[in-house]
């Protein structure tokens, strides 16, 4: 039977509004890259050598919430796909298939939504960076970087017990190097240590010194224990996830979560009122 104009008219729209889809997504797909190299590489500070660090926690985000952008679009081009669809059986095969996707979509967000919201498991996650270390002056310093390399969960404070009065000096690497082996190594850590407050360097009985937000830094804990020789102390280095990663993905993911969910109840009726007269089921 030949086509009527009507189908012929309706395969030339659909033709355009996959096409249209398409270029929008390829587009989207080239921004994102350019996105990612510049928050990685320019603004977060990158470097592949001598140690990898690949800050991602911004590009996560400006990931999600692309994706979601994007997922909104799709809803659009569906609506006009099933508006344009040549007959009844395709309308039901589209909505049913973009209810079985949504439905996954939501599945696999609200997984990451558990892992970045609840505290019992964020707490597992950043619980795998904690460092607990005992140190004396014979066994040299206790070194950490700042954050780990992809800058998702981040040293913030330094915890340090001892039973007699120590003292503790936080430095970078730069200056530990340069001064190491050195006759007035510990007076050139005393100088140039980051914890200034002598309520930070200082332990009598327990201590806690805030790490500086230098970026990604390799730091050193030195001991000096001239006050009370062979005297040991505990150190904990402790971890939090980064803001961005825990903070705006997750509100990203909640509204992925939604409107995926509102895009299945909107879907319902109209997959129910095709599939009376559908070849599918």
């Amino acid at each position: 039977m030949p086509a009527s104009g009507k189908v012929l008219e309706d395969s030339i729209r659909l033709s355009r509004i996959r096409r249209i889809k398409l270029t929008l997504y390829a587009v989207q797909a080239v921004m994102l890259v350019a996105l990612g190299v510049l928050l990685v590489f320019v603004v977060g500070g990158a470097k592949l050598k001598p140690t990898l660090y690949l800050p991602i926690d911004s590009f996560l985000a400006v990931l999600v919430l692309l994706l979601l952008i994007i997922c909104l679009e799709s809803f659009f081009f569906r609506i006009l796909e099933v508006k344009f669809a040549r007959s009844t059986s395709a309308r039901h095969l589209m909505a049913k298939n973009s209810i079985k996707r949504s439905a996954i979509y939501v599945v696999v967000a609200a997984v990451f939504v558990v892992m970045l919201a609840v505290p019992s498991v964020l707490h597992s996650l950043e619980s795998i960076g904690q460092e607990t270390t005992v140190m004396t002056q014979l066994s040299g310093s206790v070194s950490f970087y700042s954050s780990d390399p992809f800058n998702l969960v981040r040293a913030v404070h330094v915890d340090v017990k001892a039973t007699r009065t120590v003292q503790i000096y936080l430095v970078d690497d730069a200056t530990y190097t340069q001064y190491l082996g050195t006759e007035d190594f510990l007076s050139a850590m005393f100088a140039y240590r980051l914890n200034r407050d002598p309520s930070q360097y200082i332990v009598t009985n327990e201590i806690q010194i805030e790490v500086p937000s230098l970026g990604f830094v390799k730091y050193h804990l030195v001991l000096n224990d001239m006050e009370n020789p062979q005297t040991s102390a505990t150190v904990s280095i402790e971890k939090h996830a980064s803001s961005t990663f825990t903070g705006i993905v997750s509100m990203l993911l909640i509204a992925f979560v939604v409107a995926n969910i509102a895009w299945i109840a909107y879907l319902i009726p109209i997959e129910r009122k095709y599939s009376v007269g559908s070849i599918y089921k």
